[in-house]
């Protein structure tokens, strides 16, 4: 598996974006990885989540079914040498057939379902044999003296660990989270063709979207094409009529009926290519949009754009959000009702931004209460999405558009193209 082609998804096979290099992939993260576990003293680190496991070894994330079971798959980054992943038998046995760059060892399920179905001296054990496990190549790299970091503030993990004779520091998570923050070219490359794929996915939605289609017969046009084109969907929303303003986060989607004049709005987010995440909004209606509602759009349109004036490296979250208007101003007198400090702290769903890669939030994360006190600096090779949103003057209605934005040396490259400066207006059959 050391090259993925790319032209099914639009990108000529002779062209940079054409071909995957894994083998690259690989190499760049494990240098950002370790530069990281330099700078926190580290000799090792002990993954424990999907998102890391995938970063040190190119393992494909799992499926989130068998991701939330837990405890099958983990793997061990050391500071020098060969990464080894740990997974249940029939996965690695597969695994070592296609990842040539790296070790791959059955796994014991030390924590997550197997471990706490079964029965609690089976625990004891089996946890006992995954630290022992976990030390016993620690001391074959010759790093068994060095500080471990493990990237789960597991007290029972960490304790076994520690039982087996290592230096056991959480700090793990936190180097590994830093590395993931700036991505490497064929990370982007990821990011970039998924990015492709959602503009396909939002031409769906508006082939389908008429009066009379329920909203779970848009999702369901929506992710079957997505699997089509080699995409895994995790999430997603379709949300129309009086559930736009607030948003119902409650439900992906219902079986609500559309009809003519009413608003419509997809956040494809959590789709997933080799691992890595979208985000990205946009806002339709059924039929001639009112001027009301243009005029919000126009409105939301502007604070994004404005914002994304600011997006290049040197630059902080402050400089982002400062443009955007007060909460409680916006919706102190509408629903959702923002009318404290505290209250304001809820709003990390609304006018946002957000750090994307293998995890759906990775840093920056970044709204106005938090952002204009605490801001973090911008980077080249980021990859960012931000999101800004109102609702119409009598509330009935709101608007969403969401850009997915690549940092660049001298700026920032938006990636996600449907078209966001009007509303995108369907016919009614």
């Amino acid at each position: 598996m050391s090259y993925y082609n790319l032209g099914e998804l639009g990108f000529p096979e002779d062209t940079p974006l054409g071909r995957l290099d894994y083998d690259r992939m690989l190499r760049d993260k494990l240098a950002r990885a370790r530069e990281k576990m330099r700078q926190y003293g580290l000799g090792s680190i002990v993954c424990m989540t999907d998102i890391n496991v995938a970063y040190c070894t190119n393992i494909p994330p799992i499926f989130p079914a068998a991701g939330a079971i837990g405890g099958n798959r983990y793997a061990l980054l050391p500071i020098e040498g060969e990464p080894v992943g740990f997974e249940e038998c029939n996965t690695a046995f597969v695994l070592k057939q296609c990842l040539p760059n790296i070790r791959i060892e059955y796994s014991i399920p030390g924590s997550g379902g197997p471990h706490l179905a079964s029965a609690r001296e089976a625990q004891e054990f089996l946890t006992k044999e995954w630290a022992e496990q976990i030390a016993s190549i620690l001391r074959e790299y010759k790093l068994d003296k060095e500080k471990v970091g493990i990237d789960v503030n597991s007290p029972p993990l960490i304790e076994a660990l520690k039982k087996a004779g290592l230096d056991v520091t959480p700090d793990g998570g936190k180097a590994l989270l830093e590395a993931r923050m700036i991505k490497t070219p064929v990370e982007l490359q990821c990011i970039r063709a998924l990015a492709t794929v959602i503009d396909g996915v939002f031409a769906t939605l508006a082939k389908t979207l008429r009066a009379g289609v329920t909203e779970k017969e848009i999702y369901a046009k929506c992710i079957s094409y997505a699997i089509e084109q080699g995409i895994t969907p995790y999430g997603g929303f379709i949300v129309s009529g009086p559930h736009t303003w607030p948003k119902d986060n409650t439900r992906p989607f219902s079986g609500r009926r559309i009809r003519p004049g009413e608003v419509v709005y997809a956040d494809f987010f959590n789709f997933s290519f080799n691992g890595y995440k979208s985000c990205y909004y946009r806002t339709f209606f059924v039929g001639k949009a009112p001027k009301e509602l243009r005029e919000t759009n126009e409105r939301v349109y502007n604070w994004l754009k404005e914002a994304e004036k600011k997006v290049k490296p040197g630059n902080t979250t402050r400089d982002i959000v400062e443009s955007w208007p007060d909460e409680d101003y916006l919706w102190s007198e509408k629903p959702p009702f923002i009318r404290t400090e505290k209250d304001k702290l809820s709003t990390f769903w609304m006018n946002m931004g957000h750090g994307i890669g293998l995890g759906l939030y990775e840093p920056p994360f970044f709204w106005r209460p938090v952002a204009l006190k605490w801001p973090q600096k911008l980077e080249a090779n980021m990859a960012i999405a931000l999101e800004t949103l109102d609702c119409t003057p009598d509330a009935k209605a709101g608007v969403r558009i969401e850009d997915m934005i690549i940092v660049t040396e001298s700026g920032h490259e938006v990636i996600s193209k449907w078209p966001a400066e009007e509303i995108t207006e369907v016919p009614l059959y």
